[in-house]
């Protein structure tokens, strides 16, 4: 009878101790399933992460290379007023703005060299289609008021491409290359629309 239950509570033990150890093995099997799931979770993380920052690089480097190119084109117009036109106010204010875009062409070339961007070696035609379009049937006055019309409204693209630009892009030193190109910006449009208005009285 002894014999009996000492083998009945060995058989008990031996039980609950592959249970236990039936259990230990399960814990250490969800225990690596969640080491694992947290490891995906984080290269998860980590990707996207990597993800914005190649995206906010990219909104930094297409806003330079748009506005490099924009002012390119802008420095023909400039060069043809001086070039074209016999106002001598045109001719003043094309001047000065000239070299305000050569300023504005130079910082952002600097800037883009520091940060490995590539600018356009050209403005792609642009500046050409401009005079084109300036050049058709227009000669003397009604030529200057068609270059002063485009300052116009070339200058209210620009100061808008500038604005959205400086919401959107990351970098700290841009967005203050931007914050101090806006005024020079403002201070232009003000000039040729003063000009605008005199030609339509």
């Amino acid at each position: 009878m002894k014999k009996t239950l000492t083998l009945q509570a060995m058989m008990v033990v031996g039980t609950l101790a592959f249970a236990s150890c039936g259990n230990s093995n399960t814990n250490k099997t969800e225990n690596r399933v969640d080491s694992a799931t947290t490891t995906m979770e984080q290269k998860a993380d980590n990707a996207m992460s990597e993800v914005k920052d190649a995206v906010n690089g990219n909104q930094d480097s297409n806003f330079v290379v748009k506005a490099a190119r924009t002012n390119m084109a802008e420095m023909k117009v400039f060069q043809a007023g001086l070039d074209n036109s016999s106002n001598k106010e045109l001719k003043g204010h094309a001047k000065m703005m000239m070299a305000d875009h050569k300023m504005i062409g130079e910082t952002l070339m600097a800037y883009s060299s520091k940060k490995g961007y590539t600018l356009p070696a050209s403005d792609e035609g642009k500046g050409d289609e401009i005079m084109g379009d300036l050049n058709k049937n227009t000669k003397g006055a009604e030529w200057d008021k068609a270059w002063v019309d485009h300052m116009v409204s070339a200058h209210k693209d620009v100061i808008d491409m500038f604005e959205g630009a400086n919401k959107d892009v990351k970098d700290a030193e841009l967005q203050k290359i931007i914050t101090d190109v806006l005024p020079k910006l403002r201070s232009h449009l003000d000039m040729v629309k003063g000009m605008q208005d005199k030609m339509v009285k």
